[in-house]
């Protein structure tokens, strides 16, 4: 039987609805000034992007980075008075989740339109997003990084941009975090959950040739758990930043190549005439 003690009902809409979001915040800079350098700056993250950096842990920078943008953009939206859809998604989001909040009262507001507001509905979505923030905001953003953990292309950006960060450090000012200048110290324990959660999400395949790591088939082949962008380009041992590769693949990287692939197999094959 499937231990479901851990096992959630994503909301899978809005998940991927708020990870698209979070994805057109980090590639598109252009106006919204929330590339990791500019999110760092803006909410004086930078501490806690040192922490997350330094060494694995369950609450990721990633996590942090779409908890800001994720609120950011719905306090945009309050602020701008467009209260109704935002107090519409928190409900569903509560209720689909089934937490009560009963004691805050529901306002219906299904057939008002999307610019409707008044003080009263004005002051009930503040009391809603607090409720929200205080008693759901830390799942819905697990569900959005649960997705976001699966698409390699994203996490190698999101690392690049920290690298970037990370490459202007002084190892005289960072003498805890870094090995030499720009180069994060590398750490020598890998805690379960981290590699129990790396092998999950590439099915127990090398990240860049494919092969099988599980030992199902043989016991020839050693996983690696490898940095995505490489400590001597700048890379950091959030979680965000591991694959799992075969030895050979490892080596032939190298510390100078961030190569990785989002290898899929599809459901069924394709072909003309079924």
């Amino acid at each position: 039987m499937v231990n479901m003690r851990n096992a959630r009902d994503v909301n899978m809409d809005s998940a991927i609805s708020i990870a698209s979001s979070v994805i057109q915040c980090l590639y598109d800079d252009t106006q919204n000034d929330s590339d990791v350098l500019h999110w760092i700056e803006n909410f004086n993250n930078f501490e806690t992007a040192i922490s997350k950096w330094s060494k694995p842990q369950r609450k990721t920078l990633l996590h942090e980075y779409i908890q800001d943008q994720y609120l950011d953009a719905q306090n945009y939206v309050l602020d701008k008075h467009f209260v109704v859809d935002e107090i519409k998604g928190m409900q569903h989001l509560l209720e689909h989740y089934g937490v009560d909040y009963s004691y805050i009262g529901k306002v219906n507001v299904a057939n008002l339109p999307f610019d409707e507001y008044t003080e009263e509905l004005g002051e009930y979505a503040d009391k809603l997003q607090s409720f929200f923030i205080d008693n759901l905001l830390d799942i819905v953003v697990d569900d959005v990084f649960s997705i976001l953990y699966m698409d390699k292309n994203f996490l190698h950006e999101f690392n690049r941009q920290c690298a970037e960060i990370i490459r202007t450090l002084k190892k005289d000012d960072y003498p805890d975090l870094l090995r030499d200048d720009g180069v994060i110290k590398r750490v020598s324990y890998y805690p379960t959950w981290l590699k129990r959660g790396i092998e999950y999400r590439d099915k127990c395949r090398c990240s860049i040739c494919g092969c099988d790591l599980s030992s199902a088939f043989t016991t020839l082949v050693d996983e690696n758990y490898d940095h995505i962008i490489p400590l001597k380009m700048g890379g950091n041992n959030d979680p965000s930043n591991w694959q799992l590769t075969c030895e050979r693949c490892n080596k032939s990287k190298g510390a100078r190549s961030s190569d990785f692939k989002n290898i899929v197999f599809p459901f069924w094959e394709i072909k003309d005439g079924d």
